[in-house]
């Protein structure tokens, strides 16, 4: 009987083990609450689902449960146990699917010329020597395509590598590109806060072929990082930009998940609804009506 009674306070004790979190990364202060005051915390710390974090402004971190690994981008005070529910709520809305049905690049297909077609021009633009340009541009473009395979076989150490390298010999204005498709090789690894970093740093004109891809990206990857009111703000200013076709429709779908995010249920009601009344007979408009009927 005291074996069996031992086993059960085993099996409890393995199961409340598994539900610890591991720090996965840190940027600027990520701190546990610990007896009346805060620790700092480190990438391969771990704290229970009953613990408190705090995030100072412009921190990052990401923690793991298991195989699930999540980020969060915003200053504040957390449970850790509201933030394993609020990304499991995230995962569930499976927004790669919303992107990449209106991303023309990475892994979605579409034209492949985009990214490249646009290096040649920048680099001109920038002051390059002609005479040098289109050797350079043609390498670039050489290293784009083939990290853009990479990318599509999944293959993104591999693909991180080659991006890399070749941003390090790209033309100032052709950075972006780069950027860009190093950004969505960090967030196909689940590295959100590196992926934004990145982003961040992909200065792209609206003009751009690529544009509203980094756009869609940036927004995901707000919305995996719990940071629900960035992304609307960044939503609602594109769609003022951008009022109809299937941008917007991804723009207001997305918007829908920012509402739900902040407890706003009639606004993601709205913005479903006009994502339908935009074009209901698209891939994004069906999209939005199926999910009017879930809220």
């Amino acid at each position: 009987m005291k074996k069996w009674i031992l086993g059960l306070f085993l099996l409890a004790a393995l199961g409340a083990a598994a539900q610890d979190l591991r720090v996965e990364y840190t940027e600027g202060l990520v701190e546990l609450a610990s007896g009346g005051s805060w620790k700092e915390l480190a990438p391969g710390d771990r704290l229970p689902v009953g613990a408190r974090i705090r995030l100072a402004e412009d921190a990052f971190v990401e923690l793991a449960q298991g195989s699930t690994r999540f980020a969060v981008s915003q200053p504040g005070v957390y449970l850790a146990a509201d933030l394993v529910a609020a990304s499991k709520k995230v995962a569930s809305w499976q927004l790669g699917k919303v992107v990449s049905a209106k991303v023309k690049g990475t892994v979605a297909g579409g034209a492949k010329g985009d990214g490249t077609a646009a290096m040649g021009a920048r680099g001109a633009a920038a002051g390059a020597p002609a005479t040098v340009e289109w050797v350079e541009a043609s390498g670039s473009e050489e290293a784009l395509s083939e990290g853009r395979s990479l990318l599509e076989a999944g293959r993104l150490d591999e693909a991180l590598k080659v991006l890399q390298d070749a941003l390090k010999a790209a033309y100032p204005g052709e950075e972006g590109v780069f950027y860009y498709y190093i950004a969505s090789a960090y967030s196909g690894q689940k590295r959100t806060s590196l992926a934004l970093r990145t982003l961040e740093r992909a200065q792209l004109e609206p003009q751009e072929p690529l544009y509203t891809d980094l756009v869609l990206l940036k927004g995901q990857l707000l919305l995996e990082s719990l940071a629900f009111a960035d992304a609307l703000a960044l939503f609602e200013g594109q769609l003022v930009l951008n009022p109809e076709g299937s941008f917007a429709q991804a723009l207001l779908i997305l918007s829908s998940y920012s509402y739900q995010g902040l407890g706003r249920s009639q606004g993601a009601r709205e913005a479903l609804q006009k994502a339908v009344s935009l074009d209901s007979s698209s891939e994004l408009g069906r999209e939005a009506a199926r999910l009017l009927t879930q809220l």
